[in-house]
């Protein structure tokens, strides 16, 4: 299966097990070397999205404009609609953004009053890489 990037083609081949596509999160001991890794598309994709949406606009080195508003959304006053609204938005902002080749389709957010209580919100995105039709999904936390 091939994904096409830009004008560049990435190939998840037997032929190219071997080559590690980036670093897996949460960073942590691997046993290939110092961090574990990615070896396929869609899970280096998971750590792209995770990467992107719990960064802070502001927060990366030399790309300021890197990152989601995640975290500020996060304490806004808002009602529980027009926060998900405004959740939805900056990740679809963002993804659109910076991983153009991923497409979202649902976003679920697990908003129950234990973790409104502990600062938190579970985010559950499905996702699909490139011309890809498997629905893939990524589950985080945001919290503060």
């Amino acid at each position: 299966m091939a994904f096409e990037i830009g004008r560049k083609r990435v190939k998840d081949t037997e032929q190219f097990n071997d080559f590690a596509l980036g670093l897996s999160l949460p960073i942590q001991n691997g046993n290939t070397g110092m961090f574990r890794q990615n070896f396929t598309t869609v899970d280096q994709t998971r750590s792209n999205l995770k990467n992107l949406l719990m960064t802070r606009v502001g927060e990366r080195v030399m790309q300021p404009n890197f990152g989601s508003n995640l975290h500020s959304v996060l304490f806004e006053q808002l009602d529980e609609a027009e926060f998900e609204d405004r959740v939805l938005t900056t990740i679809e902002t963002a993804v659109e953004t910076w991983i153009p080749y991923v497409t979202i389709g649902d976003i679920e957010l697990d908003m129950s009053n234990s973790n409104i209580d502990r600062n938190l919100v579970s985010v559950t995105i499905s996702f699909t890489v490139g011309n890809d039709i498997d629905t893939n999904t990524v589950t985080f936390i945001i919290e503060e």
